[in-house]
């Protein structure tokens, strides 16, 4: 392949969090142009943005192992735990410490990627405890991070609803509604991106969305 081969693939990788295959792309275009400064910076970029996930996966790791341990489970035993409560759940503690487990099943398959599945377990702990603020905001998170950025605005408006004042909610919502405003942008849908990146001023004053919605407006004023 060419440079401009692997500049494409690296940063089609990159799009879908695969960092390992994304540097490795980025890696053989910049022996191919080592003062490229383009292609060092999306390495550098690449490598952060690595950094950052993995400490977040780690976070979530860290999270269920906590919440298993306050209901005094191990996380290895979660399935299990769940399979046992799933028969008494006429039981008031047994239907809340399962909606627990699901959660905690949830942020795990979270922490591994695995947004399909930990929407589902989320799903499962909203179904028992609907005013479950914590699994509302992981699965707000993971629909975003799964790139279905409409659920993921449901939901952060549904938590917002029950809890107001839950810790950076309107943040993330700001960053949620950034992240389809670039989609849209993307799409060349500039009227719908600057609405979004509008929104998201709303909740979380930004200097990076100020100018994506000049960007935006801009794009406009052409058509």
């Amino acid at each position: 392949m060419d440079f401009k081969d692997y500049v494409n693939q690296g940063f089609a990788f990159l799009q879908k969090k695969e960092f390992g295959p994304a540097l490795e792309n980025l890696r053989a275009a910049q022996k191919l142009k080592p003062d490229n400064q383009d292609i060092q910076n999306m390495i550098r970029m690449s490598e952060e943005m690595a950094h950052a996930e993995s400490q977040a996966s780690q976070s979530l790791a860290d999270e269920a192992r906590h919440r298993a341990e306050s209901i005094g489970i191990k996380v290895e035993d979660v399935d299990k735990v769940i399979e046992a409560l799933k028969l008494n759940q006429n039981d008031a503690l047994a239907k809340s410490k399962l909606s627990i487990a699901y959660y905690i099943r949830g942020v795990t398959f979270s922490s591994k990627g695995e947004y399909a599945r930990a929407i589902a377990d989320y799903n499962e702990a909203i179904n028992l405890e609907p005013n479950y603020s914590h699994a509302f905001n992981k699965r707000a998170q993971a629909h975003s991070d799964n790139g279905d950025f409409d659920k993921a605005i449901e939901d952060f408006k549904k938590l917002i609803q029950l809890d107001p004042n839950y810790n950076m909610v309107e943040s993330q919502l700001a960053d949620v509604y950034c992240k389809r405003g670039r989609a849209y942008f993307d799409e060349k849908d500039f009227s719908r991106a600057s609405d979004d990146f509008e929104k998201a001023l709303q909740f979380k004053p930004d200097s990076t969305t100020r100018e994506l919605l000049e960007m935006a407006k801009a794009e406009m004023a052409k058509h």
